[in-house]
Parts: C-alpha cells; sequence; structure tokens
C-alpha cells in the first residue's frame, strides 16, 4: 500500500512516547506522556517531556488531574507552548 509509512506514522504518533497536547478551548489542557513538572504556580506549568518542554501560561492555573504519564490543568488558558532543547 502507498501510505504505509504515513500510517506507520500515525500509529507511533499515538502510541509512541512522543507528547500529545490536548486543548479544549481556553480552559483545560490534557497532557499525555510527560515525564514530570518542572515548575508550577497559579500562572505558569512547565511539563518536562520526552526531548521538550510543554509549557502553558495563563491565570488561575490549576492542576485538575495527574498520574504518572498524564495531566490536565484547567483556568484561563492563555499559550501552549512546545519548545525543544538544542
Amino acid at each position: 500500500m502507498a501510505h504505509d509509512g504515513f500510517g506507520a506514522a500515525i500509529l507511533e504518533d499515538l502510541h509512541g512516547s512522543r507528547p500529545r497536547v490536548e486543548i479544549i478551548g481556553n480552559s483545560r489542557v490534557v497532557v499525555e506522556n510527560h515525564r514530570g513538572i518542572q515548575e508550577y504556580d497559579d500562572g505558569l506549568l512547565r511539563i518536562k517531556c520526552c526531548g521538550c518542554e510543554v509549557r502553558i501560561t495563563g491565570a488561575g492555573l490549576t492542576l485538575a488531574a495527574l498520574s504518572l504519564d498524564e495531566l490536565a490543568v484547567t483556568g484561563t488558558i492563555v499559550s501552549v507552548e512546545y519548545t525543544t532543547a538544542g
């Protein structure tokens, strides 16, 4: 099939160790496949992921859920940044 490489890439994205970030309006962000929280207060959340950092800024940020590989933050989301080292 001509799209086998594409399908494999999609499966890796869905099941691999890469972070998956879901933004729901401006009030909720869910991050899967994280490696821990680097910094957290009511205006900033920095999340370590495999090879990158996800940075969420806003107001009244609250950690609504936290597990070993998934977290959810609620509040007024102003920005979500994805940065890589290098």
